[in-house]
């Protein structure tokens, strides 16, 4: 279950802070929203926007907070013509290029000969201080050239003669001048897997026994057809996602909404500030404040502008989506919840769909399989045009 229900723009992609090579790392997933299970109070309580907050001073939900699934949604949406909406979607295009690209990236790489000065080979490692993984210090998929010097001493020398595929841990220092403080003179570990050693051939110019020698169990036919296959997948896959969103989008916008009651806005800001302030402590040993201004060059005044417009987006979202849920005669029940959940939890790493929902949120589960339902049913109705 992939917990994003409505991605946060304004988050992006997270640039890593601190990695074994001498500048920042690739881009760590976006971070996903968490948000505090709600208490519900009546509806009679929460008539205009702008009541007082989610929370009281002791960040626990107010007794008068009202849960979507409680609010007389008909007096905050008035639902467009939607089962005759239409929405404009790009496919994403695959083209020769496309495919060639594909399999350079996916199957242009050694698996058979160890690792030599001059490779460049793809890895994932995970670099421990003390036993604990420190913030910045693990990637997957990283291109790196051994011998370029990019990475600290003795991490490149290290890989040399490892065969892709195997892993191996290295006990490396940081040099005593090294820019964050406390990975300076330290002993880490570095646990390193090689993936493949990328090859200077690529697909146009490699011959069926080079391919053998890869390890590709495949003609150069039989891995255009491989690639093909692959690479129209993702483009599907793709498609289908930009459909759901574009649906959820044109929902929103051409729904009436007059008023999006503030505190439901507060309540996205203040999860999505918990869950951003703890990632920032937990991966980066810094606050969110000093965060935004070091990773995303902004003051903490124009996130919170623009994490308040983004919140009152997903806000409007939901709104109508909960709209269309209840007009085509719906539902998710807590037991419901609590089952999917149940079914998920294995499969993402929880012990338990109690835990899964806590982790997640009460009100983001929740509307994950809201829209989930929505969309199976809209895409009965909606026109899509390419």
């Amino acid at each position: 279950m992939k917990k994003k229900l409505i991605v946060m723009a304004l988050i992006g992609a997270m640039a890593s802070g601190v990695s074994a090579c001498g500048s920042k790392g690739g881009n760590a997933p976006v971070p996903e929203k968490s948000t505090q299970e709600e208490t519900a109070g009546t509806e009679e309580e929460r008539t205009q926007a702008g009541a007082t907050g989610a929370e009281d001073a002791g960040g626990q939900a107010a007794e008068d907070y009202v849960p979507i699934e409680d609010l007389d949604i008909d007096q905050y949406v008035t639902l467009p013509d939607y089962k005759n909406m239409t929405v404009h979607v790009a496919r994403p295009e695959v083209t020769d290029d496309v495919i060639e690209s594909y399999i350079n990236r996916r199957y242009m790489f050694a698996t058979k000969r160890a690792v030599e000065l001059g490779d460049t080979v793809n890895i994932d490692y995970m670099g421990k201080k003390d036993g604990v993984a420190f913030p910045g210090g693990t990637a997957s998929g990283q291109s790196l050239e051994i011998g370029s010097g990019g990475f600290i001493e003795g991490f490149e020398e290290g890989l040399i003669g490892v065969m892709p595929g195997e892993t191996v841990d290295l006990e490396l220092t940081f040099p005593e001048g090294y820019r964050e403080p406390s990975l300076a003179g330290a002993p880490v570990v570095f646990t390193v897997t090689v993936n493949g050693i990328a090859l200077s051939e690529q697909y146009a110019e490699v011959t069926d026994e080079e391919l053998a020698q890869l390890g590709v169990a495949m003609t150069r036919e039989e891995l255009w057809e491989a690639g093909k296959a692959d690479a129209e997948s993702d483009a599907e896959k793709a498609f289908q996602a930009n459909t759901e969103s574009a649906i959820v989008e044109e929902l929103a916008r051409t729904s009436t909404i007059p008023v999006v009651p503030e505190y439901l806005i507060e309540e996205e800001r203040r999860s999505y500030n918990q869950y951003m302030e703890s990632m920032c402590q937990s991966y980066y040993n810094v606050d969110l404040e000093t965060f935004v201004s070091v990773y995303y060059g902004i003051t903490k005044e124009e996130y919170d502008s623009q994490l308040t417009l983004m919140c009152s987006d997903t806000v409007r979202e939901y709104l109508a989506l909960e709209a269309v849920l209840r007009a085509e005669g719906l539902s998710v029940t807590q037991e419901e919840m609590a089952a999917k959940a149940d079914g998920e939890a294995a499969s993402q790493g929880y012990a338990s769909g109690t835990e899964l929902i806590e982790e997640v949120g009460s009100m983001t589960y929740r509307m994950y399989l809201v829209r989930a339902l929505v969309l199976e049913r809209l895409s009965e109705m909606v026109t899509v045009e390419e």
